[in-house]
């Protein structure tokens, strides 16, 4: 990780894990999917019934969330990775 993702993570983790979630998974990636995903596919067009339109909102903010989950616990892993080689460095220098 470069220090500025390290940086950004850390303020990240200190917003909380729900809080990345929704921002990152449901707000960044699950809306703008449900919006493209639903033009592509007309169901969000002027014949679209309401069922449609509701089934694919809960698809795309499920995915959004599973998507969300997923990039935090794989930030954490890369920090605790870089944290360890960081910790390992500067006890080698002190050696």
């Amino acid at each position: 990780m470069r220090e500025r993702e390290v940086v950004a993570w850390q303020e990240a983790r200190v917003k909380g894990f729900g809080k990345f979630v929704l921002i990152h998974g449901v707000l960044s990636w699950g809306l703008p999917m449900l919006l493209i995903i639903g033009y592509f596919n007309n169901v969000l067009g002027p014949n679209a019934s309401a069922s449609s339109v509701l089934i694919h909102c809960i698809i795309w903010f499920v995915a959004g969330a599973l998507f969300g989950i997923v990039l935090w616990f794989v930030n954490e892993r890369r920090y605790k990775k870089h944290l360890a080689a960081t910790t390992a460095t500067k006890s080698a220098d002190k050696s």
